[in-house]
């Protein structure tokens, strides 16, 4: 049986390892790999210089551990999004749309879309992979299959491959562009743009955008039962 002392020395090097893995993300998008040294992530994370090599065994494994910490927080959010999906689709989007919207109101998210670019121009500094190609393979085959599945829900009888995927690729693009169009809008253009929102909040957006994509489906399901309606005449 562990002592409150083992307790409290488990805890002390889990919030050293949280420290050390955000403090290592922020780095490595900011400088890349090659730039950042050991020294520099220790001292951000306000741990001892050795504390790299004593939790994950080096710089090159430290890397890899920053890119698994970054993966796993979105998919503890992605794994609550499907998880919602066949009970509250309705719900299941609005929280899929915060997640894409992430990639420019959330720091780490950001961070991890820089180090992603950063490896797609640069390639990948270390070269050992945390998962397998066929695992890679798995996860994404995954993810295109929960999100078919949530759309599908969403669209019910109007759930044609043509209207999925016009569905999806029309808010991932509103997702990616319009934080960046209403924030240009609200600084050069004092609010007189096309969206002119009041507010850019990552909240006010995710709402302004579930609300278009709930037009779009409900236009879609009414031009589906016209179809079908006179198909059947």
């Amino acid at each position: 049986m562990q002592s409150e002392n083992d307790h409290t020395d488990c805890r002390g090097r889990s919030a050293i390892r949280e420290r050390l893995l955000l403090s290592g993300l922020q780095l490595f998008a900011t400088q890349g790999y090659s730039s950042t040294t050991v020294r520099e992530i220790c001292a951000l994370a306000k741990s001892n210089i050795a504390a790299v090599n004593y939790h994950f065994g080096g710089k090159a494994h430290f890397y890899l551990a920053v890119k698994a910490y970054a993966r796993s927080r979105r998919q503890d959010l992605v794994r609550r999004c499907w998880d919602l999906s066949s009970s509250s689709p309705w719900a299941a989007l609005r929280l899929h749309i915060g997640i894409l919207l992430d990639s420019t109101y959330d720091s780490v998210q950001s961070q991890v879309n820089w180090i992603l670019l950063r490896e797609l121009l640069d390639g990948s500094p270390v070269h050992l992979e945390c998962s397998s190609p066929a695992e890679q393979s798995a996860q994404r085959r995954e993810y295109e299959e929960n999100l078919v599945r949530l759309l599908s829900s969403l669209l019910q009888d109007a759930a044609s491959q043509e209207n999925i995927n016009l569905l999806r690729y029309t808010y991932y693009s509103i997702c990616m562009f319009l934080p960046i169009h209403t924030h240009c809008e609200e600084k050069l253009l004092r609010g007189q743009g096309r969206f002119a929102l009041k507010t850019t909040d990552k909240e006010s957006l995710t709402e302004y955008i579930f609300s278009i994509v709930k037009r779009t489906v409900e236009d879609m399901r009414k031009k589906s039962a016209l179809l079908s309606t006179k198909g059947n005449i």
